[in-house]
């Protein structure tokens, strides 16, 4: 069963993401052991976990880093700030970055984001990762899910019931 190139992409943006965000040892929580890199690959693929629906909930994660992010003269992050920037790093939602990188996630911020600084956040956060690949594999795909759902269309009330003509009215 051959897989679509549209699958390709996503498994290529998947595992490309997978293997390049992981967080430095830096950050690293003390006495996890580190992936040994002479460790053979699994065999095989590993199935797509499912994306997200729509992206707001994990963006929403990083709103502490939007001081950081909009204003020259905060010059670190809040603490809390790369815990929920790096929860966007997590396997089934890291497709959710590309609304960072490409600037999405400003109509979230209190002002206008300053790109240097979201570049900055990526290694303030323990993140080795060149935003400029990572911008060009978003513009690969269409399969980011949206900031927000769609609203639904407005219901249309249902016509009056017809009146029948053995209504006891002759």
């Amino acid at each position: 069963m051959a897989l679509s190139s549209k699958c390709k992409l996503r498994i290529f943006l998947l595992i490309g993401f997978a293997v390049v965000l992981q967080p430095s040892s830096a950050i690293r929580a003390e006495g996890a052991p580190a992936a040994d890199p002479r460790a053979a690959p699994p065999s095989g693929i590993p199935p797509l976990p499912p994306q997200p629906r729509e992206c707001r909930p994990w963006l929403m994660r990083m709103m502490p880093c939007a001081g950081f992010i909009t204003n020259s003269s905060v010059y670190a992050p809040e603490p809390s700030c790369c815990g929920g920037f790096n929860s966007m790093f997590a396997y089934g939602t890291v497709t959710c970055l590309c609304h960072v990188v490409n600037g999405d996630v400003g109509r979230l911020l209190p002002a206008p984001m300053i790109h240097a600084r979201m570049v900055e956040l990526f290694s303030v956060c323990g993140h080795d990762v060149r935003v400029e690949m990572l911008a060009a594999a978003c513009n690969l795909t269409d399969d980011v899910p949206p900031i927000d759902l769609p609203s639904p269309p407005p219901s249309t009330p249902l016509p009056p019931p017809a009146l029948s003509s053995s209504d006891g009215h002759d």
